[in-house]
């Protein structure tokens, strides 16, 4: 009997019991081929060898990670959403709630916080026929999954109908289970383990500064990090990273080489897009990628350029103790650096600011430095500091104030140091803010001064609120600290040691100002590029990172241009912010010693007119320790400062209008003005 013959027969001799065995054994055995060959290709494309080194950032080749295929997206439409992000924090006190604000007050986005609702009330979303917040950003993801069914019926609604977007962090602690799905999702989340050596996913369309050329070798900060897993189409991995140790995760279906640390939720689960992070924002990645989320999941209505121009001014030339100063082999660094950096920002030059009176100070080979940066003035942009170095709130004569300037203008022309930038900053940002108005005169009458910059407005701290302004001409654009001030010459001696300086370069602080900020100045100083060159090597590094990691383009400009470029983008910042220079003690310091803020009103009466006003301005002057301010010639007793253009006068010209106390204990001062209302 053939063969085939015999197998006809064995058949009709099956019964339907022992068919559908036969079928259950070949459906497992497909299965777990499938599986296998699954496993074996994905580890492949997915397992960075460990004989790659670090690749070159020039290298245009992705470096490995999972190639998933480009998912169909529900698309975004924020057109009728007010750009504002709602941020549920646990208490405003948290660390990783201060964090996620400060880079949206950083990139200047409107935010509204609330404590996060386990059972209550949710704030009210509409108005009208408008949606009152265009992202939700919860600091914990556990109070957004817990929230009560009517609240978060709402919530999802609300998302829904609106386009709106969620992102929100899981971060384990000692309690968090080792294994569990995410309550409502098809997402499980694997908790308490310890990564390293993370990668960008480059087929995540989240990505937009990020730039998925790299791997950060190394552990990543802690051993509470999530991993997320998902069978489910809407989840696509955005960051990967491998387990610390070489065993698998307990609980975990299948074995992975790379397990994905932030997920995006392409909405095609329940109509809603998010982004989960698996941790806080420790690390760095994770800011970088919170900035792109933000800018997705607006539709980029909340969303910088990818242009940042940045502007590196080195204060203190020819000032400095012996020892510190440049040599002739740091000025030839510093031409052969500026050199490099043209590579990746296009005609970048530093920028040098001198007091002429401590040229040929030094050491003999100090003095070599000076001359070796003269023969190459034409290489450098330049701008003038004050002749003695002194602080301008120190003279309170705008004829001798001039003078000093006169003579560092002379000697400018006579080394052929160019004098038309149109730029200047004042040592120790003396007279920029709080405003001395006898700099301002002086500075436009010898330099023709069109721009400066400070550190000091509104304040020092946070760095993420200095602003631009302009006052009597001048544009006054904020000014960038980088870690280096004029004791930081010593690699090894850094603060903090070394590594600090590194951290703070290489996705740290530097990094973020970068980031976040649109223009860039930063203060150096003569000391940072003698020694150990730490300018040199900072500004290096900070570019060789930016060009790794992000898809910023950098670029430079000369500050006059610099400036008209900043209000161009922040229109909105022209007018100042006059405070009580008392309320701060370093505006405290550098503020005239001839004004007190005694001569600031303690009483405003602001109106309404036809209110009787004057009358209790009467009242009052009649009490012999209440006195107002002398009349105004164009208002009579009304100075009309704080809303019509007398404030652009400045807070100097108010407060001549007071007298000085004689007694400041009893002696109330008042201002009244009816139309402030």
């Amino acid at each position: 009997m053939s063969l085939l013959g015999r197998l006809r027969r064995l058949f009709r001799q099956l019964t339907l019991q022992g068919v559908l065995l036969l079928l259950f054994a070949f459906c497992m055995l497909t299965v777990f081929i499938s599986a296998y060959y699954l496993y074996i290709g994905t580890k492949q494309d997915t397992e960075p060898s460990s004989e790659v080194q670090r690749p070159d950032c020039d290298d245009s080749r992705v470096t490995p990670s999972r190639l998933f295929p480009t998912r169909p997206m529900k698309p975004v439409d924020v057109s009728r959403t007010d750009p504002v992000v709602l941020v549920f924090v646990e208490s405003m006190y948290t660390q990783l709630g201060q964090e996620i604000v400060a880079i949206l007050e950083s990139s200047r986005f409107k935010y509204h916080t609330e404590i996060a609702p386990g059972k209550g009330d949710m704030p009210t979303l509409t108005d009208e026929d408008r949606g009152r917040f265009i992202l939700v950003i919860y600091e914990n993801i556990l109070k957004y999954v817990n929230l009560d069914a009517w609240n978060r019926e709402l919530l999802d609604k609300y998302c829904i109908e609106y386009s709106v977007g969620i992102i929100g962090f899981f971060k384990a602690n000692e309690n968090s289970l080792l294994s569990a799905q995410l309550k409502g999702f098809p997402l499980f989340l694997h908790s308490n383990l310890g990564l390293k050596d993370c990668s960008i996913n480059p087929k995540s369309p989240l990505l937009y500064i990020t730039k998925a050329k790299e791997i950060e070798k190394g552990l990543l900060p802690g051993d509470d990090w999530t991993v997320f897993q998902s069978n489910h189409s809407t989840y696509e991995p955005v960051l990967l990273a491998k387990t610390k140790s070489a065993e698998n995760i307990p609980h975990m279906e299948v074995d992975a080489a790379l397990h994905t640390t932030v997920v995006q939720d392409l909405g095609l689960h329940d109509g809603i897009q998010r982004v989960l992070f698996g941790n806080n924002m420790n690390f760095w990645l994770h800011k970088l990628v919170f900035v792109d989320a933000v800018s997705f999941l607006t539709g980029k209505r909340l969303s910088l350029s990818l242009d940042r121009y940045i502007l590196v001014d080195i204060d203190d030339i020819f000032v400095g103790k012996e020892g510190t100063r440049m040599k002739a082999g740091d000025v030839k660094a510093l031409l052969e650096t500026q050199k490099q950096l043209r590579v990746h920002v296009p005609d970048f030059t530093f920028n040098l600011g001198f007091s002429g009176k401590f040229y040929y100070t030094g050491t003999d080979e100090e003095d070599q430095g000076d001359n070796l940066l003269l023969a190459n003035v034409d290489e450098f942009w330049w701008f003038p500091h004050m002749w003695s170095h002194m602080q301008p709130h120190l003279f309170h004569n705008q004829s001798v104030l001039a003078e000093q300037m006169l003579l560092n203008k002379q000697f400018a022309l006579e080394h052929g140091i160019p004098i038309d930038m149109g730029y200047a900053v004042a040592p120790h940002h003396s007279g920029v803010y709080p405003v001395h108005i006898q700099l301002y005169e002086a500075w436009k009458q010898v330099w023709g001064m069109r721009v400066t910059s400070t550190e000091e407005y509104p304040h020092l701290k946070p760095a993420r609120f200095r602003r631009g302004f302009k006052h009597n001409g001048i544009m006054v654009l904020p000014r960038q600290t980088c870690g280096l001030f004029t004791h930081t010459i010593f690699y090894n001696e850094y603060p903090g040691g070394p590594k600090e300086l590194d951290k703070i370069i290489n996705g740290g602080e530097l990094f973020l100002t970068v980031l976040l900020n649109p223009i860039s100045i930063f203060m150096t100083h003569l000391s940072n590029y003698g020694n150990d060159r730490l300018g040199l090597y900072t500004f290096k590094n900070l570019i060789s990172f930016v060009q790794c990691w992000t898809n910023l383009k950098l670029q430079t400009l000369p500050p006059v241009q610099l400036a008209q470029k900043y209000f161009q983008l922040f229109p909105g910042e022209k007018d100042p912010l006059w405070q009580d220079p008392c309320e701060d003690r370093r505006h405290k310091d550098i503020w005239s010693k001839e004004k007190t803020c005694d001569r600031l009103p303690k009483l405003l009466i602001i109106g309404p007119q036809k209110s009787g006003t004057t009358a209790l301005y009467l009242f009052l002057t009649m009490h012999p320790d209440v006195t107002s301010n002398s009349p105004n010639p164009d208002s009579f007793e009304e100075l009309q400062f704080f809303n019509g253009p007398n404030y652009h006068k400045g807070i100097d010209w108010y407060m001549d209008f007071f007298p000085v106390p004689s007694n400041t204990s009893s002696d109330f001062l008042f201002e009244k003005s009816a139309n402030y209302f």
